[in-house]
């Protein structure tokens, strides 16, 4: 049995595809990501993919997630790969869809008032959806939701300081995102740690290309994330402007700015291309900060000093941390990110060791934390595929 796993962030589409036998032994037999889907940066879109060992990358306008899709479905079937079954990352379930379901028309109509939960997500995810039972008919597909992990977080964390039936009446609360890396990290970190699940103290920090946030984890459950109740607030991200005055929403619409504008304000012109006005990719601001473009300099310094205030924020909610970890492409890829964030904290018990960030291997995980350092700092890279297979393996024999 082959299943695909389709996993569409806000700027990219990753896809992989396993052969798993009857007894669920898993092999990987392809994989690919298309990259800088519809985004603003200097690098020009491109698919990377691997089929039988082989690697290719091909550059190709992509505009849309939907192309993407697309393109990618192309690049499976003419390399003759039969699928049985489909697995989509989808960011918000909102109230409705909480956990791993399979897509009916029923289920379907559900989803389309998730939509505007992740505007520049949910959509992505659905149009690839769609492409997808287009090209491979009758072939059944699985919704796997990124919210479902932040379930048990505390009403402390969780509510908004709103009239209660106002919120109740809107479903207006914090989700938190990004739970299929965290539910991934987590399990993988305290392994290494050798903690047990329910006693570890992590700070997860998932930082993409497109979205980013930081989770706290103690006791087996989040205690807080960066995200809410869209995954618009938190971190400064590419695009998007994390943390905002809401008076300044309040502001534009007096303006005149419609929801719209100003939805497409937040979600697609702030972040790292708003402060910058250059790139929307960190590791491009970082490049032309150091060639002396002030503006990038700025955006830099912004970026970091917001990721500053939630790491050392959930420290001290937690009374300390035994791990703070840096995943997705941001987090493994960027030496020069995480060597800013985390130096400089010795009286924390945080102590880096320079050399090994800076040699770290991306697909590798990787402590770089001091030997004298009380809390392990680790750059890890995250398997959200992963988790999408073990949910649709479980949904196909619950069906069965």
């Amino acid at each position: 049995m082959n299943i695909l796993v389709i996993n569409c962030g806000s700027s990219s589409l990753n896809f992989r595809i396993y052969s798993v036998d009857k007894t669920n032994e898993v092999q990987t037999i392809a994989s690919g990501k298309a990259r800088n889907v519809g985004t603003l940066t200097r690098e020009k879109p491109r698919i990377d993919y691997a089929i039988n060992a082989e690697s290719y990358s091909v550059e190709m306008v992509l505009q849309t997630h939907s192309q993407a899709a697309r393109e990618c479905i192309k690049i499976i079937q003419q390399n003759h790969i039969d699928i049985d079954a489909i697995g989509h990352r989808f960011v918000h379930g909102g109230k409705w869809l909480t956990q791993t379901t399979k897509v009916t028309v029923e289920s379907q109509q559900l989803l389309m008032k998730c939509l505007p939960l992740a505007p520049i997500h949910n959509p992505n995810s659905y149009s690839a959806m769609q492409v997808v039972s287009e090209e491979l008919l009758g072939v059944p597909q699985f919704l796997v939701f990124d919210t479902a992990f932040h379930a048990n977080m505390p009403e402390s964390a969780r509510l908004y300081a709103l009239p209660s039936e106002l919120a109740d009446q809107y479903g207006f609360r914090k989700y938190g995102f990004h739970g299929l890396s965290y539910q991934y990290i987590s399990t993988r970190a305290a392994s290494l740690l050798g903690i047990p699940i329910d006693k570890v103290k992590l700070i997860m920090c998932h930082l993409g290309t497109g979205g980013s946030s930081v989770a706290a984890y103690m006791e087996g459950h989040t205690v807080d994330t960066s995200m809410g109740y869209s995954p618009l607030p938190g971190l400064v991200m590419s695009t998007r402007c994390g943390d905002l005055d809401p008076e300044i929403v309040l502001e534009l619409m007096r303006q005149g700015q419609s929801a719209e504008e100003i939805n497409t304000l937040l979600n697609n012109k702030s972040g790292l291309i708003g402060l910058s006005g250059y790139s929307s990719n960190l590791v491009e601001i970082i490049s032309a900060a150091e060639q002396g473009n002030e503006h990038c300099r700025i955006a830099y310094e912004v970026y970091t000093n917001r990721l500053k205030n939630y790491i050392g924020g959930y420290y001290w909610q937690m009374n300390g941390a035994d791990a703070i970890i840096f995943t997705d492409d941001v987090g493994i890829h960027c030496w020069q990110l995480r060597e800013k964030v985390c130096g400089g904290a010795d009286q924390l018990g945080v102590r880096l060791d320079k050399e090994a960030n800076r040699t770290a291997k991306p697909d590798q995980v990787q402590f770089i934390n001091a030997v004298d350092s009380q809390v392990k700092i680790i750059s890890m890279p995250t398997d959200e595929e992963g988790i999408i297979l073990h949910e649709v393996i479980q949904a196909m024999n619950e069906l069965r």
